[in-house]
Formats: C-alpha cells, structure tokens, sequence
C-alpha cells in the first residue's frame, strides 16, 4: 500500500485546522496509508524517505515553520518525491523557497461564494472531471513564470478567469496545487473528491 504524510495543525491553526479534513481525505484516499504530522518543523529526510508522497494543509507554517523544514521538504520532492498542497498547504511568506517549489504565492482572497471550477488543459489528472461548482474562498495567486506549470483548473469571479489547480515537475519529483479545500465540507464536493483522487494517483505514478 502507498503511504503518505498529511502535514496539518490541530491547534497552531488560524482558519484551517486538519480537524474533520483529515477525516475526509483518509476517506477519499482510502486506498494510502496516511500518517498524520503536526510537528512539520522539525522534518527531516529520514522522516520523509518512507512517503510515497506529502499533502500539504498546513495553516501555521508562518508561526511554527522554519527554514531547515523547507529544505527538508524541497529535497524530499528534488530527489524523487511528490507534494500534494491544498488550499492553504500555498501560504508560506516566511519561506518564499517553498511557494518557489509549488510555482505560485497567495496574495488573498475575496469574500467565500459558489465558484464553479472548469478544466483548463487536457492531462491524465483533469481527463473525465466535469465542472463543478462549490461555496469556496476565491483563492487568488502570484504564478512563477519559469515554474512552466500545466493548469488544470480555472474558476470564474466577476467575470474573469482565475488558475485554481496546476501540476508540475520539481527536479525528479512532482507537485500538485489545489486551491479548494477550506474546510470539511469541501471535501464532501464530489467533484473535489474525484480531482483529489486522480491528482494522488498522479504522484505516486499510477496515471
């Protein structure tokens, strides 16, 4: 069985805490072994080496993240690994190393409302997934132009386009960035469930 780590916080948090989403993504992703971490900042390689790939939702990196922890996780990804950040997983201004590695920085976010999310660009991830719609935070974000990221989803917010998902390659390893995911009940969005399902299948090579 795969194995992966889902990094969160229990009570270092400010608006996303893991309560009740890990509940939902060990459901979605019944098929991993999945290990909670909430002590990120003292991550190491040999903490690491076991996981076929990392998830991302941690909301206190800002306060309890630190610059070793980044280069553990970036060397995890370099040398073969993969990373799976939702939503709030991006938000890392303290370690501009870290949205480097994903290919965006968040800049804010409007007022939560029905955003519907529509496939951008054909790639075995996005392959077969219909619009969706759900009440989300309208994450919005600075890309890297040099990251050279495949975008998989867009959503539309007064009346113009903005990137929701993309996908790249980091060294050997690969990233995935999925902007919904703001509490539990977004993860009951099916919609959200197959593209999280198919975006872990494509981490650890089974798409």
């Amino acid at each position: 069985m795969k194995r992966a780590l889902l990094m969160g916080d229990y009570a270092h948090h400010t608006w996303h805490g893991l309560a009740g989403v890990d509940e939902q993504i060990r459901e979605i992703l019944s098929d991993y072994e999945i290990e909670i971490c909430t002590d990120y900042a003292h991550l190491t390689a040999e903490r690491l080496r076991p996981f076929d790939f990392v998830i991302d939702y941690i909301d206190g990196w800002n306060r309890c993240g630190n610059c070793d922890a980044a280069g553990e996780l970036i060397g995890y990804v370099a040398q073969g690994g993969a990373l799976l950040s939702l939503h709030n997983g991006i938000i890392k201004r303290s370690s501009p190393e870290m949205e480097q590695m994903v290919g965006g920085a968040f800049t804010g976010h409007p007022q939560h409302e029905v955003l519907t999310y529509a496939v951008k660009t054909a790639h075995p991830v996005s392959q077969g997934l219909e619009s969706f719609s759900m009440d989300e935070e309208p994450y919005q974000f600075t890309l890297d132009p040099l990251a050279n990221l495949t975008l998989l989803l867009e959503y539309t917010y007064r009346g113009q386009q903005y990137p929701a998902a993309w996908l790249r390659a980091f060294g050997k390893g690969k990233v995935v960035y999925l902007s919904p995911g703001h509490n539990a009940a977004s993860f009951q969005n099916e919609g959200f469930r197959a593209l999280l399902l198919r975006s872990a299948a494509w981490c650890v090579g089974e798409l």
